[in-house]
């Protein structure tokens, strides 16, 4: 392997990371022009955005075991390549249900960019190296909903909202090309002939079977939910009921995605202090405690831009605490199958992410205090799971 070649590895990982927040960000503030172009619903428009996570989920079950039997390129171009004709036939749609259903399609193509990059860092790191470029692709996903909705917004402005997924086709034509000539497969014939596929279901129903593993990943699941229906409801909340321009709206988005990398930078710290779990126990019911109070103004009729501004942006950077460490607390016991749990774990959160946008497009029409009563209700139910049902002297 060149020296060139090693350092283009980092590179491509963090292309291949970004694909799936790209495909879910980038089109966040034309939501409102689709619905207007598509002649629908906002509603109807953010069922894309569900039949999108669905495809994620099925994705991380699938390509993390074939790309162990049969390679990580060969799984890279047919990922790749599903999620550039999806796109493309997304910018061609006529009707919302044609894009619905081809969002689930460029949503399963783009699963393979998050579950090969960590694998290819399994494949290619060791210890403390391992690490930095774990931290790394984490630096460039929490960085993705900060520039995703501004270069969609800038994309809309060229030309239409169809030209945001023309965007996202090139994007992946450009990554299957560079992946072609710079990338090594990292996965050896050795250890591609003695993988069994048939092993990996035994390994997710072992994993399903712990209940530290369930009790933790649920919890994250239900918290986590409350954060895909603010991604999902937001551009409707801010642009149709506070008459935000969807510019504003990427930059307002831009400033609480700050805020929760803010947070999760930050989150070491607080787990030096306190543990993982207790961390995780404090956050969470302030968490509960915020989007309590958020709702109880909106109830009030204290609805005030700068009010549901400051309550999402406090919510959105506990969220930036919560979500590392519940995914550290439901894989940490997960010694000898971390990468399967891992592919469960994140199979879930999309599973679930795809569950509450459809309940958040159903309930669109009630505007911020919909959006708000959505997400108080996850911030309720997972509260109540960490503070009476979590595992207790958790080793850490």
């Amino acid at each position: 392997m060149t020296a060139s070649t090693n350092r283009a590895i980092p590179l491509l990982i963090a292309l291949l990371a970004t694909i799936g927040p790209l495909g879910i960000d980038m089109y966040l503030p034309s939501i409102p022009t689709m619905a207007q172009s598509l002649n629908s619903s906002e509603g109807a428009v953010q069922l894309s955005l569900m039949t999108f996570f669905v495809g994620l989920m099925l994705g991380q079950l699938i390509y993390g075991p074939l790309s162990d039997k049969f390679g990580r390129k060969p799984l890279i171009y047919l990922g790749l390549s599903i999620f550039s004709l999806g796109s493309i036939a997304c910018a061609m749609v006529e009707t919302v249900q044609q894009l619905q259903w081809i969002r689930f399609v460029q949503g399963l193509g783009g699963s393979i960019g998050m579950v090969i990059a960590f694998a290819i860092i399994k494949d290619q790191y060791k210890g403390p190296a391992m690490g930095k470029m774990m931290s790394m692709v984490l630096a460039i996903l929490g960085l993705s909903p900060i520039a995703a909705p501004l270069i969609g917004d800038g994309l809309q402005h060229l030309g239409s909202w169809r030209t945001i997924f023309i965007f996202l086709a090139i994007y992946a034509v450009i990554v299957i090309i560079a992946v072609a000539k710079l990338l090594p497969e990292t996965r050896s014939v050795q250890q591609r002939e003695q993988f069994k596929l048939s092993k990996t279901f035994n390994h997710y129903a072992t994993i399903m079977s712990d209940r530290h593993f369930i009790v933790y990943a649920l919890t994250l699941c239900i918290a986590q939910a409350g954060f895909f229906a603010y991604i999902a409801g937001s551009a409707s909340v801010f642009i149709s009921e506070y008459h935000l321009s969807s510019t504003q709206f990427s930059l307002l988005f831009a400033v609480n995605a700050i805020g929760l990398v803010a947070a999760a930078i930050f989150n070491p710290k607080l787990h030096e202090k306190f543990g993982a779990q207790k961390t995780y126990k404090i956050i969470n019911t302030l968490f509960f405690i915020v989007i309590t109070l958020l709702l109880i103004c909106l109830f009030m009729g204290l609805n005030s831009l700068f009010i549901i501004c400051i309550g999402l942006f406090i919510v959105v950077a506990l969220l930036g605490f919560i979500m590392p460490t519940g995914s550290q607390l439901a894989l940490m016991h997960q010694h000898q199958h971390t990468g399967t749990a891992s592919a469960l774990l994140g199979s879930m959160q999309f599973g679930f992410g795809a569950i509450i946008t459809t309940i958040t497009g159903a309930y669109a029409i009630y505007g911020g205090l919909g959006l708000i009563t959505i997400m108080f209700i996850c911030a309720a139910v997972s509260t109540v799971l960490c503070l009476f049902a979590f595992p207790k002297n958790t080793a850490e």
